[in-house]
């Protein structure tokens, strides 16, 4: 449980700091919003991320599945972009700027496994 609580407040604190770095992130309201926008990326994420995954590793003959981080990572971005299109309290211009927030809730991630562990 402590896992799951100190995950989703590391994904928020992450798109509250993707907001404040890329110019094409918007993130409306306050920490409240960015918890709310984070448990809709993970129930997204943990719908369609799966499918998604195994979608570009077959489209890409295999070389998704060897370069697991990279297909991974498109797959956050993709997901983003989903998420945004689903809530008005985040906006995503752009798929470079989606990647960049799946990079920094991969590395909130990550803080997050080094500190349970």
């Amino acid at each position: 449980m402590l896992a799951l609580i100190l995950s989703w407040f590391l994904s928020a604190m992450a798109l509250l700091l993707a907001s404040s770095l890329f110019e094409d992130v918007r993130l409306q309201g306050d920490f409240a919003s960015a918890l709310w926008v984070a448990a809709l990326f993970s129930v997204l994420s943990f719908f369609f991320g799966w499918f998604l995954f195994a979608l570009l590793g077959v489209a890409t003959l295999g070389i998704g599945f060897v370069f697991h981080f990279v297909t991974k990572l498109v797959v956050a971005a993709l997901v983003l972009k989903m998420t945004s299109a689903l809530s008005a309290r985040l906006t995503i211009e752009g798929f470079l700027p989606a990647i960049g927030t799946a990079l920094m809730l991969a590395l909130a991630s990550q803080v997050g496994s080094l500190l349970l562990h």
